[in-house]
């Protein structure tokens, strides 16, 4: 029933389905951590178009690969991804590996990104736990222990263990998939249209899977300034810890600008809230920063959040 009903109305338009090209199931499992499927398909087209195989990214440089990343967040993944290729190239003559402790070996690889490529790629046995899928199977085995607790984990890997087959492990785990982002959705899932729903035990499926409480958010305020000097805006590169290597308005740090602001917004980050203000700056900007024409900005790695404040700051001088 589940792979029948895969067949009609799974989601077959993902583009990195269509050949099972290992090196496209990589780049498309780096991209999707935490990031919707929605937002990856464009930038996966694009990055496939500047990168078509592991050795043109594992030969680009990480100004390139970060630059590529932009709208995807979280550019660790990019070196995470970009260390891989380099190390692919390296141990495997540009080949993915197959076998799970080689694939563990590479930078950024997981249990699950592992077992992703195995099962997505090569077909091969391997138990594939998204997000998805654990919502799936908790609900189908009524599973009331958080997911995210080591007894919750354990279970799922022993229901997921009876559920998978030896074979046609790349069908099943493409199903089930599709189906926790299709039928059994979060929140309130269509069970009279689900292909599993006459062997599924949940009782409440609306409060599976069950999860520990969140963290508190904490918000927090940072000051940027705004340098403008005949035709180009003068960034820093940012050390860290956010945004490494990217370019970034540079940080007031404690001081108190009385000045209006040129661009305000506010964004989330892990399990934080930021608002940041930017300020109109006076002087001569550091030597440590770089300015940059309108031009030279559209083609530079700079995090989201600091390319819309540029672009509200910019739209706000324009007018003002």
């Amino acid at each position: 029933m589940l792979l029948s009903w895969h067949g009609e109305s799974g989601r077959h338009e993902l583009p990195w389905r269509h050949d099972h090209d290992p090196y496209a199931v990589l780049v498309s499992e780096f991209m999707l951590q935490q990031t919707t499927v929605a937002t990856v398909m464009p930038r996966f087209a694009a990055w496939m178009l500047l990168f078509p195989t592991i050795a043109d990214l594992a030969t680009a440089s990480e100004q390139e690969v970060l630059s590529a990343w932009e709208g995807l967040g979280y550019y660790s993944r990019a070196r995470r991804l970009h260390a891989a290729a380099k190390a692919i190239m390296e141990r495997h003559q540009g080949t993915v590996p197959v076998k799970e402790e080689e694939l563990l070996s590479l930078p950024g690889i997981g249990s699950y990104t592992a077992a992703a490529v195995r099962a997505f790629a090569h077909d091969e046995p391997a138990i594939v736990l998204d997000t998805n899928i654990i919502r799936v199977l908790a609900r189908w085995r009524n599973l009331t222990i958080p997911v995210d607790t080591a007894a919750g984990k354990q279970a799922l890997r022993e229901f997921a263990a009876a559920f998978y087959p030896k074979t046609r492990c790349r069908a099943v785990a493409s199903a089930l998939m599709d189906l926790g982002a299709i039928i059994c959705t979060a929140g309130t899932p269509d069970c009279e249209a689900c292909p599993l729903q006459k062997s599924c035990e949940a009782e409440q499926p609306e409060r599976l899977p069950a999860k520990s409480p969140r963290k508190v958010t904490t918000k927090i305020t940072e000051s940027r300034a705004w340098w403008f000097r005949e035709g180009k805006l003068y960034l820093e590169q940012s050390s860290g810890p956010r945004w490494t290597g990217l370019w970034i308005l540079p940080d007031l740090g404690m001081q108190k600008p009385s000045a209006r602001t040129v661009a305000e917004l506010t964004y989330q980050i892990t399990r934080y809230r930021v608002t940041m203000r930017v300020y109109p700056s006076i002087g001569t900007p550091g030597a440590s920063l770089r300015g940059f024409t309108k031009g030279e900005l559209a083609k530079l790695p700079i995090p989201t959040p600091h390319r819309k404040a540029i672009e509200s700051a910019l739209h706000a001088v324009a007018e003002g």
